[in-house]
């Protein structure tokens, strides 16, 4: 995150010599309180972290599918390198993400897996509950998983036979 001085008076005396910069990029490791916004409601209301988990997980798991069934020869190998390397950094984008996101208010109440599934869930312009947001994250990860298995089945045993 970059800060600016609000006002920076150029005929202004300097008191030592210490050159300061004018742009902020990274910040201490103790002012990550500058940067997290805490939002009251976002543990009752917000998705839950098992929701995110099971998403790297099925993701994990088409990775697993690829390197299984198609990673052969050193060409394919190759490019199922790359594949997981830009998966590493997709999912390293959306952890980062999920850290600068709104945090719960200090001492708000977390709810378990169960709650959040029958309870409320906030969207950018609805309300649904946590039963639908899970299927909303995890269908297309899930047949993605589903339908890489099963071309990667038919594929080694139309190699092997």
């Amino acid at each position: 995150m970059a800060t600016l001085p609000i006002f920076v008076d150029p005929d202004a005396p300097e008191s030592d010599d210490t050159p300061r910069p004018m742009l902020t990029l990274v910040h201490d490791a103790d002012s990550y309180d500058v940067i997290e916004r805490t939002a009251p409601g976002v543990a009752s209301r917000g998705v839950h972290s098992g929701a995110l988990i099971a998403l790297v997980a099925l993701y994990a798991m088409l990775l697993t599918s690829f390197w299984t069934f198609f990673a052969r020869d050193t060409s394919a190998a190759l490019v199922m390198t790359m594949v997981t390397v830009l998966m590493i950094i997709y999912f390293g984008l959306m952890i980062g993400g999920i850290l600068v996101a709104d945090a719960a208010m200090p001492g708000e109440l977390r709810r378990n897996f169960a709650d959040f599934l029958n309870g409320p869930v906030e969207t950018f312009n609805d309300v649904i509950t946590g039963r639908q947001a899970v299927v909303q994250m995890l269908f297309l990860p899930a047949c993605m998983v589903m339908l890489a298995t099963t071309i990667g089945i038919v594929a080694r045993t139309a190699h092997s036979g």
